[in-house]
This record gives C-alpha cells, sequence and structure tokens, in this order.
C-alpha cells in the first residue's frame, strides 16, 4: 500500500509540475531570433534589448543574450514595453563595443531595401520570435 501511495504522489507531482512548467512558460516572455551577415549565421554575437521610443533618446540597455553556433539567440525573461534590438559582433570576445574592430546592427535594417530605420520591436504578452538581424556594419 505504501509503494502505491509514494507512486499517486509521484505521479500528482509529476502532471502538477507539466502545468506549472506550461503556466511559468506562458508567465516569462522570450525574445528570439538569429543574427547573419551576408546570408552567414554570427556566432557569439552579443544581442541586446534597447528601451527607448526613439535611437536619438540614447541607448538604455534592458536585457540581452549571446548567439549559439548557429546564430541564435534568446533573450529570457523580457519586461513588456518595446524595444530596439541590437546585435554587436564581438570579435575579441571581452564583452565590450569597440568602434574600431567590431561590427553592429539593428534588427528591422535592410540597406539591399533602403531600409536603414530599426524596427521597435513591441512586447505584450507572449514570447516574440524571428526578431533577426541580418546585417552587421563596422563604423
Amino acid at each position: 500500500m505504501k509503494i502505491v501511495t509514494t507512486f499517486l504522489a509521484v505521479m500528482t507531482l509529476s502532471l502538477l509540475s507539466c502545468g506549472l512548467e506550461e503556466e511559468l512558460d506562458k508567465a516569462i516572455i522570450d525574445i528570439s531570433g538569429e543574427v547573419s551577415h551576408d546570408g552567414n549565421v554570427v556566432a557569439g554575437a552579443l544581442v541586446l534589448l534597447v528601451e527607448g521610443t526613439t535611437i536619438a533618446e540614447g541607448l538604455n540597455l534592458s536585457n540581452g543574450s549571446i548567439t549559439d553556433n548557429s546564430g541564435r539567440y534568446t533573450i529570457l525573461g523580457v519586461e513588456a514595453g518595446e524595444y530596439y534590438l541590437l546585435a554587436v559582433d564581438d570579435s575579441n570576445g571581452n564583452l565590450e563595443f569597440d568602434a574600431d574592430t567590431d561590427r553592429l546592427g539593428f534588427h528591422g535594417v535592410n540597406p539591399q531595401d533602403l531600409d536603414l530605420e530599426p524596427d521597435l520591436v513591441t512586447v505584450a504578452d507572449s514570447d516574440v520570435e524571428n526578431i533577426d538581424v541580418i546585417s552587421l556594419y563596422s563604423l
């Protein structure tokens, strides 16, 4: 009888934790996408969410991530709001922007289409996917 009770307790906890995991996933908002340049993925790029309604207001860092070997990133625990997404190809891996060696790019900028203004990313109450940076530039 003790084994059956223990088994039922474990099964109940497993079922509750599955539901809890789903609820937590809904409660924690993520932004994900890919960083590339000329069609090639960029591994190890710093991906930063920047707060503000215009870039002229300055760059206030909200949250960030680093791309994996496939150029993919996920930023976890994003608060509702409007952001710009900036990627920095940190060529020397010092986790700082070095204007003389590092390249940067914004989500929504596509020079091939003459679209040079970054797009705002609006976060409400669900995950935001496919927020890609497709071009990086040196200053």
